[in-house]
């Protein structure tokens, strides 16, 4: 894992980024913020409710207004090609999230992961960075 620091005139940042790894449920705290990047797009999820994997989910295919999202597991194929599932997100594999829409469910699945930033609230100075 490798994390940095940075600084600049108002605040604090201390951030992990997992370019080959792995994040379990256990892992995510309240008010992290985890960073997905794929090939061609970014998602920001604001974990609001660790326990049952809800947040708030922007970026990518959903645009910039964040959604009440639940992440529910990481999908990718193991050496023999068989689906297999990863309950928390991992990199090279998809991340299932389910929304909220109304009267529906709404399924959003990235496409790969290319890289994971967790932003742990606890290294954070104010819950707005």
């Amino acid at each position: 894992m490798h994390c940095e620091t940075s600084f600049d005139s108002s605040s604090h940042l201390s951030s992990c980024s997992l370019p080959d790894s792995v994040i379990t449920f256990d892992d995510i705290d309240c008010n992290d913020k985890v960073l997905i990047r794929t090939l061609n797009s970014e998602y920001r999820f604001s974990v609001t409710d660790p326990t049952n994997h809800k947040g708030m989910l922007s970026g990518g295919s959903l645009g910039e207004e964040p959604r009440e999202a639940f992440l529910i597991e990481c999908l990718g194929k193991d050496e023999k090609g068989i689906v297999k599932d990863f309950r928390g997100l991992k990199t090279g594999d998809r991340a299932l999230f389910y929304l909220s829409s109304g009267r529906r469910i709404e399924r959003v699945t990235t496409s790969k992961i290319s890289s994971l930033t967790v932003v742990k609230a606890t290294d954070r100075t104010s819950l707005i960075s």
